[in-house]
């Protein structure tokens, strides 16, 4: 299995949050989440106010064009940054993988531009696990938590996700790792686009692994899964919470669980 790639640890880098059209609409709380544990990780950290979207939908619904706009508009918001701080995995996966195929063909400049681009583009966790010591002053969250890995392979040796990492060196906190869930590829996208695809099978496991696991809490990197899952989860009868992982490292209680009340959710402030 490939060893996950790391950023290089810089004090007062500048930091491009790029927030997902999901949060941005549905959890501002975890914007505000992300923004603070930057902070404290030492990065100096921006999130646009305007941002266009990754382009896996369009990806997803085969429209190679309308990507390829997308790609050069996200490019030219935050390629002034030192690294981009992605708050879904699958928004990471696209800029990693989908961006450089979909650019080759354009001009030399914009092939090196992109593949500048894709180097400095990691998930909010990548960039805060680099920091040092920072998991040593995560605080403010207590119990035990259920941890949902989804990742384009297999992990036969438990979760090597960041987050999962930061989450072990909480120590008012106990973690139960549930059944990995495999994203799948993206039919028509450049190798290495995924996405989340719960499958019966996958589902049925995992409804039961959570209903017999005994945490408080579910958390998971992708908040539009989090958000599928909590239908699913109402329906089985299960009073579990579920919450995007980094709320938890933040500390962050106040915010509402998935899937209660996403109308007020959507009415918070980003900020």
């Amino acid at each position: 299995m490939a060893r996950p790639r790391r950023p290089k640890y810089k004090k007062d880098a500048r930091v491009g949050l790029f927030v997902s059209c999901t949060t941005n609409l549905f959890r501002p709380s975890l914007i505000k989440a992300a923004v603070h544990l930057l902070d404290r990780a030492g990065y100096e950290v921006e999130a646009p106010s305007i941002q266009s979207c990754c382009g896996l939908v369009s990806l997803r619904s085969n429209e190679l064009d309308d990507a390829r706009d997308l790609a050069k508009e996200v490019i030219s918001q935050f390629g002034h940054y030192d690294y981009v701080a992605v708050l879904s995995p699958f928004c990471a996966k696209v800029f990693e993988r989908a961006y450089a195929p979909l650019l080759s063909e354009q001009s030399e400049e914009l092939t090196k531009i992109t593949a500048k681009f894709t180097r400095k583009c990691f998930e909010v966790s990548d960039l805060l696990l680099a920091a040092p010591e920072f998991g040593q002053s995560l605080q403010g969250f207590a119990g035990k938590v259920a941890f949902l890995d989804v990742s384009d392979a297999p992990n036969l040796f438990g979760s090597q996700v960041a987050s999962r990492t930061l989450l072990g060196q909480m120590e008012q906190v106990s973690v139960v790792d549930l059944p990995q869930i495999c994203a799948s590829q993206v039919k028509g996208a450049p190798e290495g686009t995924i996405s989340p695809e719960l499958g019966p099978g996958d589902l049925s496991g995992l409804l039961h692994a959570v209903r017999s696991c005994g945490a408080g809490t579910l958390v998971s990197t992708d908040l539009a899964l989090l958000m599928e899952l909590s239908t699913h989860l109402r329906r089985y009868g299960s009073a579990i919470e579920l919450r995007p992982v980094l709320e938890v490292l933040a500390g962050d209680t106040q915010s509402m669980p998935i899937g209660l009340s996403a109308r007020v959710m959507a009415g918070q402030s980003i900020l």
